[in-house]
């Protein structure tokens, strides 16, 4: 005789695998429905999934299913390229705080940061006051910031001279 023990599954609910090609259809939909009530109200609350036509049952379960999927496809991740050299003279002939040159191997740590700011201001002091100093002030502090990136001293004498052709000129 059979009892009810043999028909029992041990698995209660069906397992689905984190891969978004492997996950379940309705979680899919339910991870583009989020998707576009985040993008439309900034938010997503079950009411929401609710009026999109998807029930309590489903929400409970696929709902972390689909947030994770949601989300994985609304972030992407963006690697810059490493600045080469006359990407590193263009940013010094023109600096902008939020652009520091970066060649490879190169962290953007807080030092460098303010290193580079350090710069701008000085090169935003030659514009408002071209004087003999600033511009020897604005070539001293462009050098200390290059100091710290890993490049060789020939590359950091091609920056500085570069920059200093395109500064404009003092009269004395």
């Amino acid at each position: 005789m059979l009892s009810q023990a043999d028909f029992r599954s041990t698995q209660t609910r069906p397992i689905f695998p984190e891969d978004a090609d492997d996950a379940h259809p309705r979680c899919r939909e339910m991870a583009e429905a989020m998707r576009e009530l985040f993008s439309v109200g900034g938010g997503v609350r079950s009411k929401d999934l609710i009026g999109a036509g998807f029930t309590w049952a489903e929400i409970a379960e696929f709902g972390d299913a689909a947030a994770k999927l949601a989300n994985t496809a609304s972030v992407r991740q963006v690697n810059a390229r490493p600045d080469l050299m006359a990407d590193i003279i263009e940013k010094a002939r023109a600096p902008l705080p939020n652009r520091p040159p970066l060649p490879r191997d190169t962290k953007e740590t807080q030092a460098l940061l303010v290193a580079w700011g350090r710069y701008c201001t000085a090169r935003a002091a030659l514009v408002l006051d071209p004087g003999s100093g600033q511009r020897e002030r604005c070539m001293k502090v462009l050098s200390a910031y290059l100091d710290r990136l890993p490049i060789f001293p020939a590359s950091r004498e091609t920056v500085v001279r570069a920059v200093e052709q395109a500064l404009p000129q003092v009269a004395q």
